[in-house]
């Protein structure tokens, strides 16, 4: 169902509203368009540490992609605060969340970073779409009246150490689960560093596949064929927390991800 630029498709985890193959950002909508669901590794792992009951944070939330799942894992006694920037992408958010009955999420349309000065910063200097502060309210993590945090999913286009920076305390109180987007070499090491030096995580490559053989539409054809398209994402685990985790560790801020290796290579790993 087409309505202007967007499209309306019942997918894995409900009826989803996203941009049209003409809009800009691609990605997300272009995996709903063809399988129905998109980087499902990614939820996958977002199963595997959810709970019903669960408070989650999600930052850089888009149009809803994982925000729904997230919300569906942690049910009517769980909460999500879905943070997204840019005010269009925040309405397709909400639609989404209201076309799927969920409400457990509290949506944000902000900017997060520790002052406005850093909001300047990381605009001037990312790459990717990270939104529009100049229409959106600026807040912090630390800024959130949470009662508890188990698990904070970053994904804003190299504005992830400034998230992270905002929700220091936040993340010191509650020792949450972190998943986040490192895909900016040049911003890598200060945001590794900070994460495993000053928060105190161990941190894990979880490259994450977009195409998925067994994909919600069951349409076996790779749009991105012969490339192996990942997201690059990173799992960080508080270090006193004692867990088996089965994926490559970051043991360096200077670790890089090795393209010359198939992303089975970064998993079923012994630390």
């Amino acid at each position: 169902m087409q309505f202007g630029d967007l499209s309306l498709k019942r997918c894995r985890y409900g009826w989803m509203v996203y941009p049209g193959p003409l809009s800009p950002g691609p990605f997300i909508g272009k995996c709903l368009e063809l399988y129905g669901q998109y980087s499902e590794g990614e939820v996958a792992l977002m199963r595997a540490f959810l709970h019903e009951g669960d408070t989650v944070i999600d930052v850089g939330a888009n149009i809803g992609a994982f925000t729904v799942p997230m919300a569906q894992m942690v049910g009517d006694k769980g909460s999500v605060y879905a943070v997204e920037s840019d005010p269009q992408t925040f309405n397709v958010l909400c639609a989404n969340l209201a076309l799927n009955g969920i409400r457990n999420t509290k949506p944000l349309n902000g900017f997060v970073a520790t002052g406005e000065g850093a909001v300047a910063e990381v605009t001037n200097t990312t790459s990717g779409p990270v939104g529009n502060p100049s229409a959106s309210a600026f807040l912090t993590l630390d800024s959130l009246e949470l009662n508890a945090c188990h698990f904070i999913k970053v994904d804003v286009d190299g504005g992830e150490l400034e998230v992270f920076r905002s929700g220091e305390m936040q993340i010191e109180r509650f020792r949450p689960i972190l998943y986040f987007e490192n895909e900016l070499r040049d911003k890598s090491v200060e945001l590794l560093r900070f994460v495993i030096d000053t928060l105190g995580y161990h941190l894990y490559f979880h490259p994450t596949p977009l195409f998925e053989p067994s994909n919600f539409f069951g349409n076996t054809v790779n749009h991105w064929a012969p490339t192996e398209f990942v997201s690059m994402m990173v799992l960080g685990v508080p270090a006193e927390r004692k867990l088996s985790i089965g994926l490559k560790r970051i043991t360096d801020p200077n670790d890089w991800w090795d393209f010359s290796v198939p992303v089975s290579s970064y998993f079923n790993l012994s630390h």
